[in-house]
């Protein structure tokens, strides 16, 4: 299960939101429902690499730097969100992920109108430990990514091609097999 985006409406304080630069070009948008690596137009695509701040103001990057990378975008109002980020946070906490890839998240489409208002609170409440971009009010970040519904996952291989992208509540057994499958190339 997903949601959609609806509406253009991002109403926040400046701190929820960040200053982001991509350098790169824009994914495919995310068709949805791909049951197969090979039904994704992103497929071997080189994601963009992209540069923002995390809610304390610290610089944070989306390099190829060999490291593959398992990003997240995640909206607070979302309650699929809201249900995953407890669970990867206790699989993160209990096993250390799969070594050799890095989670970081993004956070995007925030709405001070919207249910668990801020999302620096919503994850700061959940001990959330990956890196976190804030994405600006224009979901920049999620737009160059082809992002459409949350939570929205994008598993980049270590030279910064697209192995995998999902969205909807997963598992993390789901996440930890597609980790274990990615390349460390540089």
């Amino acid at each position: 299960a997903a949601i959609f985006l609806s509406g253009e409406e991002s109403i926040g304080s400046a701190g929820e939101f960040g200053e982001v630069s991509i350098d790169g070009e824009a994914l495919p948008t995310w068709e949805g429902n791909a049951s197969v690596v090979e039904a994704d137009s992103a497929f071997g695509v080189v994601a963009p690499q992209v540069t923002g701040e995390d809610f304390d103001g610290s610089t944070v990057s989306i390099n190829h730097d060999g490291t593959p990378k398992a990003v997240v975008f995640l909206a607070h109002w979302c309650s699929h969100c809201r249900a995953e980020v407890p669970r990867v946070q206790a699989w993160l906490d209990s096993t250390g992920g799969v070594p050799g890839v890095e989670v970081m998240s993004v956070t995007t489409a925030a709405s001070s109108g919207q249910p668990n208002w801020p999302p620096s609170s919503w994850l700061a409440g959940e001990n959330w430990t990956p890196p976190n971009i804030r994405d600006d009010s224009d979901r920049t970040l999620l737009n160059a990514y082809g992002g459409t519904s949350f939570p929205y996952w994008v598993f980049l291989n270590g030279d910064g091609s697209v192995a995998y992208r999902l969205s909807g509540e997963t598992d993390f057994q789901t996440l930890q097999t597609i980790m274990q499958t990615l390349g460390a190339t540089g």
